[in-house]
């Protein structure tokens, strides 16, 4: 992968930073397809926050809930803190494998990352492990990035048929599929 798609995998340094900022406003319309999508889910898991502006955005409409978030990116991970302090438990972690218990959460939320998945169905089967029974996991991407930029990457997640075959070899269920803007698209999966 070029140096230049791995910051939009993991963020670093300065030029990271700010992609972070690009990409908290570009997936803004995505956030609010996902915050939409949550119902009354108590317990929430993002991977990949970024910036923590989706996490934010939960925390003002669900002041009950308790958010969790994960990224590869130790700069997202002190630029999510700072905005963060207090309204989620934050680390550094990798998708496909984490510390958290089986049927840990009622939901995982995941938006412009599933391109970066190396081994798709090792990351699909720990959300399954790590989400309750009946648990959804909410997916978004958006295509136009995936088809131009991601599918170089040589990852299996980069279409919307990609993703709904995915899903379904990780015995997961397409509940909802929408579009929420441009070439943006939100799966809600059943676990």
């Amino acid at each position: 992968m070029n140096r230049f798609i791995s910051q939009f995998g993991k963020p670093t340094g300065a030029f990271g930073r700010a992609l972070g900022r690009i990409m908290t406003v570009s997936n803004r319309k995505m956030h609010r397809a996902v915050l939409q999508e949550l119902g009354g889910v108590q317990r929430i898991l993002e991977i990949g926050f970024g910036t923590g502006s989706q996490l934010e955005m939960i925390s003002r409409s669900y002041s009950g809930a308790e958010l969790f978030g994960i990224d590869i990116s130790e700069d997202m991970l002190n630029t999510a803190m700072k905005r963060l302090t207090r309204k989620a438990k934050l680390s550094l972690c990798d998708c496909a494998k984490t510390d958290f218990q089986d049927g840990s959460f009622d939901a995982v939320i995941t938006t412009d990352t599933c391109y970066f998945w190396q081994d798709s169905q090792k990351v699909l089967a720990e959300i399954r492990r790590i989400t309750k029974p009946r648990g959804r996991l909410i997916l978004a991407y958006n295509s136009m990035y995936a088809d131009s930029v991601h599918k170089s990457a040589g990852t299996a997640m980069y279409s919307d048929e990609t993703i709904t075959r995915e899903i379904e070899r990780a015995g997961m269920k397409l509940l909802k599929k929408r579009r929420c803007g441009f070439r943006q698209t939100v799966f809600v999966i059943g676990i």
